[in-house]
C-alpha cells in the first residue's frame, strides 16, 4: 500500500509517498503559487472602488474604500487549491498511490477538499489540520494518524 502525503500551505504544496507509519518518506515533487504573498493591488490591475457618504446615503465628506466580497488573493490561492487538486487526480489516474492524506492549515485544507474529484476524494485517508510545510520528514510522519493505514477502502 502506497501512501501519498500531500503538505500544503496557500504558497507551496510537496507530495510524499510513503508504505510504512515509520516511513521514510520519498519526495514526488512540489508545486509554487507564484502569486502567494502579494498585495490584492499587486494582483489586480485597478484600483479598489470609493463609495462617499455615511449609512443613509447622505456625504458627510467621508470616503471609504469598498471592497468585493471576495479579493483577489483569497481567488488567487483557491486557483492554487485547483492546480494542487488537479495534480493529485493526476497522480491517482496513473494509480502512483492507494491512500491520500492532506496535511494543510485550516483555510487551504478546506479548499484541497473542496477541489478534490470524487474519485480522489475516495482514496482520502485523512486529514490533519496543520502547517508542516517548513517540516522534515521526520517531524511530518508524527502527524500521521495511526490508523491510515489500517481503514478499508
Amino acid at each position: 500500500m502506497n501512501l501519498r502525503i500531500v503538505v500544503s500551505d496557500e504558497r507551496e504544496a510537496n507530495f510524499f509517498d510513503t508504505s510504512k507509519l515509520t516511513g521514510p518518506l520519498t519526495g514526488r515533487g512540489s508545486i509554487q503559487n507564484g502569486a502567494a504573498g502579494l498585495k490584492d493591488t499587486d494582483l489586480e490591475t485597478d484600483r479598489p472602488g470609493r463609495r462617499h457618504g455615511g449609512p443613509t446615503g447622505v456625504n458627510h465628506g467621508h470616503s471609504h474604500g469598498v471592497d468585493g466580497e471576495r479579493s483577489t488573493e483569497r481567488h488567487d490561492v483557491e486557483l492554487f487549491a485547483k492546480a494542487v487538486a488537479h495534480r493529485i487526480d493526476a497522480d491517482r489516474a496513473r494509480n502512483d498511490f492507494d491512500k491520500l492524506l492532506l496535511i494543510a492549515p485550516p483555510r487551504m485544507l478546506g479548499l484541497l477538499r473542496q477541489s478534490l474529484s470524487t474519485q480522489a476524494r475516495s482514496l482520502l485517508a485523512g486529514e490533519v489540520s496543520k502547517d508542516l510545510i517548513r517540516q522534515d520528514g521526520k517531524a511530518i510522519l508524527k502527524f500521521i494518524p495511526d490508523d491510515t493505514f489500517f481503514q478499508a477502502r
